[in-house]
């Protein structure tokens, strides 16, 4: 019985202090969020990590779901009263609805996690509309006429419009609307035709002719005294900042455009005339950073709320908003007889406090972006510029991670990373899927790289569909490399990545210096590349051409692991033979203690030996995974000429990775053979590249970004892609009198 009543205390004294601290607990948890969401939200952009992406996603789904709860506390608590007159704490925790109200709007920095996130466009317009009534009622019930009151007021509206905002730029970033937003101009028939006719009705003899419209695109899109086609180490500082300069208003002017690649809508031969006169004869830096700025952009337009706060009404309701936040907290001070509790004041003021904050860190988001520096640019206003690049320099400014992910199949069949409890993963059937994230890892995208692309781009004349055909005529290789590829795009991947893997392990080294550095930056861009492409057909294979790749990877991941389960039973250590002592002459007593401890001795050394020659083995892995690519190299026949049925050659890919990688080795010079590699692998990325639709290589914005989108985008400037089916160049009409 005593335990029954402690217990029924201890309930009831918890009970009391949930209800007491539950609303401030409630409140202060969605202020954090709100703290952590502007703070952290516009930085996915470049920031690649998944931990990091966790964190915002967490963040963002429960920021609306905790407001929303508050709400639902608020309201609890009015309707508790019935008829009873509101007290000093019920019209404190009314006053805090409308902060509530303004946490549902969301920072400026982060409106949708994703792109589908946009088309729930109408469900928060629902939330906003009975969010809204829900405060109304809030602020009904808990009317008492007093200043609070008016002070809430205005809080409503500056809620209502905060709100308002994300719905707005939700509604816009839809693919609907996205789409309808950038028609193409119509041609003024109309106004043409009742011009013809006023003027025929006045005796005029009238004739129409076209006039081909020409644009001044070097004017439009550059900045005076800019030199984009030099390198960035000849430059000082105040060239560099004017070439930045150059960058940005090219970028505003070029998205314009190739915005509409991003609803999958087709361009005219035109705007490829035009990017061109603005990208061709730039330094290959210069026109990545171009696409890096376009690329931003985009991102503010999709997940943010740049198309409602990068206008004239947009800064001026920032300006508004921070000033009638300020006026509150101002009157809230002043306000006399306050009886609330200690901690409910320090919670408002909090709540203010974070308000002002939101607003003062949305201002400085606005000032600091690409769109306002552009805007800078475009109006001459340079001072305004110079005072924001010192406090922010424009050439420190980051847009995307600059890094692509690398995944290694062989890594990964060889066990390298496998968690302890492999075994009870194998079991369940997740091990594949639990175990892949940790064999991803980042490398940096390197100007070696942009540059052997560029020269890719430079090096086609016209859109093709070519998977590597161009490089094998131009190395003479086609004929006897031409089968490699001829088969699937997703095969072909896995066959030139086991290739280059085996090959990346030489067993010789290069005795010529010179020529080791230029086949180790070669050699190091085919590797990268290889497993770039890779990670992308295992983890966003909707990225690529049809096919079934993951399915080929199983099936191939499979056989390596296999494989190499065989040679590391071939290879393991044996374990160090004990001496017997036991068949020794029996010693006398004080031998026999010596003995005794002389055969502990020897049995804790054996067992001392073994376990670091276990922990020797762990640490030489590196050289066992050397080993076993050239076990894989020898062991594999590939002189043998397998021929199998097309449904069924998923099954040698293993087989024709070495096959591949025996063939590329009788290559003679080695830089020959590397060369040969990496520009294959240059011309499977810019293909995949191509292929790809424009909503999928958004999505990848909020990722921190892809260098295949980077490349897709550079090809559309080139016109290498298929988005160009408007032959005909827009025309002014004019009509002639005589």
């Amino acid at each position: 019985m005593k335990k029954m009543k402690v217990m029924q205390v201890f309930s009831s004294r918890f009970k009391d202090l949930w209800e007491e601290w539950e609303l401030r607990g409630v409140i202060f948890l969605s202020l954090t969020l709100q703290i952590l969401l502007i703070c952290m939200g516009n930085r996915r952009k470049y920031i690649h990590f998944a931990c990091f992406r966790g964190v915002i996603w967490l963040a963002y789904l429960m920021a609306d779901a905790i407001a929303i709860y508050a709400l639902g506390i608020i309201t609890n608590q009015l309707t508790k009263l019935n008829s009873e007159s509101v007290d000093a704490t019920t019209e404190l925790h009314a006053f805090w609805a409308p902060f509530l109200l303004l946490h549902l709007g969301g920072p400026d920095t982060i409106t949708a996690y994703a792109l589908e996130d946009n088309e729930l466009w109408l469900r928060h317009l629902l939330s906003l509309v009975t969010q809204t009534g829900v405060t109304f009622y809030i602020f009904l019930m808990a009317w008492t006429g007093l200043s609070m009151s008016i002070l809430a007021i205005v809080m409503i509206l500056a809620g209502l419009v905060k709100y308002g905002e994300r719905v707005y730029v939700l509604w816009t970033a839809s693919s609907e609307q996205f789409r309808d937003s950038i028609p193409d101009p119509p041609p003024s028939y109309s106004k043409i035709l009742e011009q013809h006719k006023l003027m025929e009705a006045e005796g005029y003899e009238v004739i129409a002719h076209e006039v081909i419209e020409v644009r001044d695109v070097i004017a439009e899109y550059n900045v005076d005294g800019v030199d984009l086609s030099c390198l960035e180490k000849t430059l000082d500082m105040e060239q560099l900042y004017k070439r930045k300069q150059g960058e940005l208003l090219a970028a505003r002017g070029l998205i314009k455009i190739f915005q509409r690649l991003f609803a999958d809508l087709v361009l005219s031969f035109e705007d490829r005339d035009t990017s061109l006169s603005v990208l061709k004869d730039k330094n290959f830096l210069a026109a990545f950073k171009i696409i890096e700025i376009e690329l931003g952009i985009m991102y503010d337009l999709l997940y943010t709320k740049a198309k409602a706060i990068h206008t004239n009404w947009g800064f001026a309701r920032r300006i508004s908003g921070l000033v009638s936040i300020c006026i509150i907290l101002v009157l809230f001070i002043l306000i006399e007889d306050q009886h609330y509790s200690v901690a409910d004041r320090y919670l408002t003021f909090i709540l203010l406090a974070v308000a002002i904050f939101l607003e003062i860190y949305a201002l400085v988001v606005l000032l600091f972006s690409d769109k306002t520096a552009c805007w800078l640019i475009k109006e001459k206003k340079f001072r305004v510029l110079d005072f924001i690049n010192w406090l922010q320099p424009l050439t420190k400014r980051r847009r995307w991670s600059d890094h692509m992910a690398q995944y290694s199949l062989l890594s990964f069949a060889i066990k390298e990373k496998h968690l302890p409890c492999h075994q009870i993963l194998e079991f369940l059937h997740i091990d594949e899927k639990v175990e892949k994230p940790l064999y991803k890892h980042h490398k940096k995208v390197t100007d070696d790289l942009k540059e052997l692309t560029m020269l890719h781009f430079t090096g086609m004349k016209f859109p093709q569909a070519t998977r590597g055909s161009q490089v094998l005529e131009k190395f003479g290789k086609m004929e006897s490399l031409k089968w490699s590829i001829e088969l699937e795009f997703d095969q072909r991947i896995l066959i030139w990545h086991i290739a280059t893997e085996l090959l990346c392990k030489p067993r010789d080294r290069l005795r010529n210096p010179g020529i080791a550095r230029s086949i180790k930056s070669r050699s190091k861009i085919s590797k990268r590349l290889s497993r770039y492409m890779l990670y992308i057909l295992v983890m966003f294979p909707m990225m690529l051409p049809t096919g079934i790749g993951r399915i080929k990877f199983q099936e191939t991941y499979v056989e390596a692991m296999k494989f190499f389960n065989e040679f590391r039973k071939l290879n393991k250590l044996k374990p160090i033979a004990r001496r017997d002592t036991d068949r020794e002459s029996p010693p006398s007593n004080s031998e026999e203690h010596i003995r005794g401890y002389r055969k502990y001795a020897m049995k804790c050394a054996g067992f001392c030996a073994i376990a670091w020659q276990h922990i020797k083995n762990l640490m030489k892995r590196k050289f066992d995974l050397t080993d076993a690519y050239n076990e894989l190299r020898d062991q594999v026949k590939t002189n043998l000429n397998l021929t199998v049925s097309k449904g069924d050659r998923s099954k040698y890919v293993l087989f024709h990775g070495c096959q591949l990688a025996s063939q590329l080795d009788e290559i003679q010079k080695e830089e020959d053979k590397w060369k040969l590699i990496s520009e294959v692998w240059v011309e499977m990325l810019c293909h995949a590249a191509s292929k790809c639709k424009g909503s999928y290589h958004a999505q990848q914005l909020r990722r921190g970004g892809e260098l295949l989108t980077h490349v897709w985008l550079m090809m559309a400037h080139f016109g290498l892609t298929d988005h160009f089916q408007i032959p005909h160049t827009p025309a002014i009409a004019e009509l002639i009198m005589r």
